[in-house]
């Protein structure tokens, strides 16, 4: 009982800017920028240190969700308003996560195609790609992990949005039904 308030408690705290309960999940509204329900029991990450989204002009949240071993399956929505400190444009965000960086691909990555799809209403850029995490990152022989991450690229004339869903391969088709149906709720706020 005392863990399931303290659970309780720490998802409230953790909730963000606002946060509603569906029975899908839990609605989640970020600066006006946007909506989507999270799944039911994922919690949101804290932001960390560094330059506030109002300074990159990057705003958005993302959420974890079950843990295997060394990585928690993560989904993220972002919005990135023009004038941004990473991406300029949606075509520079998806050239950059759609194919291997300078254009080698050394340790066996895979990318999917970019396909024409939707988020919620709204068309977006779609794909995939299989990658690798190496944990621990500062030991000399760090463990290989294969990564399933799908993206969903929604531009606007103003900025453009990025759905990112983030999982072990072990977990990946666990969770991508979660990932899917956040797709189908979002609700761009900005155009």
């Amino acid at each position: 009982m005392m863990k399931n308030l303290l659970m309780t408690a720490v998802l409230c705290l953790t909730a963000g800017p606002v946060l509603g309960a569906t029975p899908a999940g839990r609605t989640y509204t970020q600066d006006k920028c946007f909506s989507v329900v999270f799944p039911q029991g994922w919690v949101k990450k804290e932001e960390g240190l560094g330059l506030s989204d109002a300074e990159k002009k990057v705003y958005g949240a993302e959420f974890f969700g079950p843990v295997s071993g060394d990585l928690a399956v993560k989904i993220g929505v972002y919005y990135y308003a023009p004038g941004n400190l990473l991406y300029k444009t949606p075509e520079k965000f998806i050239k950059l996560h759609s194919q291997p960086a300078l254009g080698i691909n050394l340790d066996g990555k895979v990318y999917g195609k970019v396909k024409n799809g939707k988020a919620g209403n709204y068309f977006a850029k779609l794909f995939e790609r299989r990658v690798f995490e190496y944990l621990p990152s500062n030991n000399l022989h760090p463990k290989k992990i294969p990564v399933y991450e799908s993206f969903a690229v929604v531009p606007l004339k103003n900025g453009f949005f990025v759905l990112r869903y983030y999982a072990p391969m072990s977990q990946a088709k666990a969770g991508l039904a979660a990932y899917e149906a956040v797709l189908a709720s979002f609700k761009p706020l900005v155009r």
